[in-house]
């Protein structure tokens, strides 16, 4: 069988489409959809499938807006909100995600009980999508030591509203500093992305400008 130019195009932004849909990251399943929707809107101007061309050219548009909301307008789209302790979710969120916590976070869950420990939850408007631990010290210092987020928003740039560029937890909860411990050689790779730098003992600290 013989195709044309057009026809294998077709095929690729077909298959892109379908690919985007197996991605766990919300982030990158709408770039996928987004590239594959705006081929497929190219190709339905190539064979003049108007129909095909709108609806793909909406899906595209679609996309555009909800990344651009997730991307750049976080503090509209999430929130951080203060947990009481005792908390059945608390321990439920903990035990459901234990596994990978135990990788990313190996020291935590041994002193997750702790009575002097602050839980904050990280919500999508009603949905919690993450959860940040750790402990108050004098000076107005929080010194936060588990920093965790589900897979399907690990691409929404949490880590950049929370602790990095927008410093929410601060300036929400009156902390002068925020500190980190990483816990993991994937953690340090988060904490650097995200404008932290290692200082003595094990700190990292965000350096870059406000």
């Amino acid at each position: 069988m013989n195709l044309s130019a057009v026809e294998v195009f077709g095929y690729c932004a077909s298959a892109i489409i379908a690919y985007s849909l197996t991605r766990d990251s919300i982030v990158k399943l709408r770039w996928f959809n987004l590239f594959g929707a705006s081929s497929f809107c190219i190709y339905g101007i190539i064979i003049q499938a108007y129909p095909v061309a709108i609806l793909n050219g909406f899906i595209a548009l679609t996309n555009i807006f909800f990344l651009r909301r997730i991307l750049f307008n976080a503090q509209r789209q999430f929130s951080i909100l203060a947990v009481s302790r005792p908390s059945n979710y608390v321990d439920f969120f903990l035990d459901y995600h234990r596994e990978e916590i135990k990788h990313l976070f190996p020291r935590f869950l041994k002193v997750a009980a702790a009575p002097t420990r602050d839980y904050y939850f990280l919500t999508e408007r009603t949905e919690v999508v993450g959860m940040l631990s750790g402990y108050q010290q004098q000076g107005g210092i929080f010194v936060v030591d588990f920093d965790f987020v589900i897979p399907a928003y690990r691409d929404c740039r949490l880590g950049h509203f929370t602790l990095g560029h927008d410093q929410q937890l601060a300036k929400q909860f009156g902390y002068q500093h925020v500190i980190a411990l990483a816990d993991s050689y994937e953690h340090e790779n988060y904490l650097t992305a995200i404008g932290f730098t290692p200082k003595k003992n094990g700190r990292w600290t965000y350096d870059a400008r406000r």
